[in-house]
Order: structure tokens, then C-alpha cells, then sequence
């Protein structure tokens, strides 16, 4: 999971009680300022959904939540986990080892209990003025919220203040799993779906289809909107971190949304995310894959 890591970013402002009473669901607001994270230090475990509000930013960030392992302080992950990375990214910039060059730099500089960060979702990337949502279970324990896109000349967001320790407790939201009534089901070569695209705000279930060897094929999904300047293999690779100008701001389209997922709860099925479509045009569902290869879905709002 270590090469899927940068994918990360995000702000909040309040959880919503009232609401999560009222509809079963636990609502957290973050809300996202270049560079800073806008929510709250402390969170109950269970059900949580998270309103990534990038209405008043001026770039594209993302929201990714990773959790510490047990006896590793946040100042020690910065420090060793995030330092080392962009270490990694600076010499990847600079030409002196490209992607095949990445394990053995992993190797040599990152911490021993770099394999137990456990990464939760990233990306749901999402341009300014827009907003994105994702539900996800977590346990008690110590997480990071984080953004790992990066600026026009390739600083991390996360290292320009994009980034917030968050207390997860033992008490309960008192939230239940969301069972969205659109799906999306991604396998090998395809993004199925049976849904009638309209404007508005829509929740989908992401079914992830698993290879021979049990893992999912895809992990993650983008919607974008299209113009006629919108180049989809473009957007592809820029979606790659690994690329020297992977993920760097400005963005090759306009992002409303989506996720990448790395850890479900036990005996979960789907993952669970809610993007708005605002205006009539041509958008499409968008997949990050290897390099060579093309996944991708556009649909037409009337």
C-alpha cells in the first residue's frame, strides 16, 4: 500500500449532531483554505461522513485519512514518514531516480513501522467551488488528515500546513452504513453503472471487483467535468504522483469529486461516496491506472 500512498488532503468545520440524529448519519464538515484544514481534533468512532467544502480555496485539493500505528506520535510521522517522502519526491524531481528507483529508496529511508500505517481513502479530489462527500468506519485510535497534491512547483500541500492530527474515541456516533440508491461497479476494463445522470446532489456505492489474487482490480474513481480542451489520457497521468508533475496544481480538468480507497471494515461491500453536478454539459467518470492503459466513462447532463 506503501506506492499508493499520496494521495491525500483536507478541512472541517463542525459534526453536524442535530442532522446526525435526524438522519442516522454522522456529518463532518471540513472545510478547506490554501493551505489549511478547517475541522475538529476529535471525533467518535463509527459511521462518518466527510464534507470536503472547497468553496473558498483557490486549488484542487483532496482528502485522505491515514491512521497511526499504535505508539507513533504525529510529530514522529511528519518527521520520519512525511519527511522521508519528500525526500523521495525531491529526488524524483531533481532527475536522480525515476519510478523504478522508488522501492530501494523506500527501503533505505523510511521507518520500520512504515508498512502499519493503514491508509483509509485519499483523493475525492476536487476543484474550487465545489464540494465532495465520504462516508467511511473508523475505529478508536490516532489519525491524519492530509492533502498530498502539490503546488505549480511540486511542495506538498501537507507541507505547507495541509494537515491535522484528529482523535478518534470510544464513543459511538451512533450511525448506521449508508445504503446509496445509485451504484457503481468497477472491474477490470469497465465502470458499470445504471445511472440516469442528472443534475443535483447524488450518493453511489462503489463496488470494487477483485483480481485472481483477491485485490480489487481499481481503487479508486473521478468525476470531472469536460470541455473542449479536456484531454482524458492527459488527466490520467497527471493523476500518477509518481510522475514529476503528477497531482500538481493547476489541475488538467475540473474535479467534482470521487475517492480512492485503501482499507474496509470487515465484511463491508461497497465504498461510499456523494458528488453535486451543478450545470448541464458533458462530464465523465475517470479511473487512475497504470501508465499504457485507459479507463474512462462520459456521460451527458441534460
Amino acid at each position: 500500500m506503501k506506492r499508493l500512498l499520496p494521495f491525500l488532503c483536507l478541512p472541517v468545520w463542525l459534526a453536524s449532531c442535530e442532522n446526525a440524529q435526524s438522519t442516522n448519519e454522522y456529518r463532518v464538515e471540513v472545510s478547506t483554505n490554501d493551505y489549511v484544514f478547517v475541522a475538529p481534533n476529535e471525533l467518535p468512532s463509527g459511521w462518518i461522513t466527510f464534507v470536503l467544502n472547497n468553496t473558498q480555496a483557490q486549488h484542487v485539493h483532496e482528502l485522505s485519512i491515514s491512521r497511526l500505528p499504535e505508539g507513533i506520535s504525529y510529530v514522529e510521522y511528519r518527521e520520519k514518514f512525511v519527511g522521508s517522502w519528500s525526500t523521495i519526491l525531491k529526488r524524483m524531481q531533481e532527475g536522480a531516480i525515476d519510478a523504478s528507483g522508488i522501492d530501494s529508496l523506500e527501503a533505505e529511508l523510511l521507518p520500520d513501522w512504515a508498512d502499519r500505517v493503514q491508509y483509509f481513502t485519499s483523493r475525492g479530489l476536487v476543484s474550487p467551488g465545489h464540494i465532495d462527500e465520504k462516508t467511511v468506519y473508523l475505529e478508536p485510535g490516532k489519525y491524519i488528515l492530509e492533502c498530498w497534491v502539490k503546488t505549480a512547483d511540486g511542495v506538498i500541500h501537507l507541507n505547507k500546513g495541509m494537515t491535522l492530527p484528529v482523535t478518534v474515541t470510544d464513543q459511538s456516533a451512533g450511525s448506521s452504513e449508508p445504503h446509496p440508491p445509485e451504484q457503481i461497479t468497477l472491474t477490470a476494463d469497465s465502470i458499470e453503472t445504471d445511472w440516469q445522470p442528472s443534475r443535483g446532489t447524488h450518493s453511489f456505492a462503489l463496488h470494487l471487483m477483485a483480481g485472481d489474487d483477491g485485490i480489487p482490480v481499481h481503487n479508486n474513481i473521478n468525476l470531472i467535468r469536460l470541455d473542449n480542451r479536456t484531454d482524458l489520457e492527459a488527466v490520467t497521468r497527471w493523476l500518477d504522483w509518481y510522475h514529476v508533475g503528477g497531482l500538481r496544481s493547476p489541475a488538467p480538468a475540473e474535479f467534482l469529486g470521487g475517492l480512492s480507497t485503501y482499507h474496509s471494515k470487515v465484511g463491508q461491500e461497497a465504498e461510499y461516496f456523494t458528488v453535486t453536478i451543478q450545470e448541464p454539459g458533458e462530464y465523465a467518470w475517470l479511473v487512475e491506472v497504470p501508465e499504457g492503459q485507459r479507463l474512462w466513462r462520459r456521460f451527458v447532463v441534460r
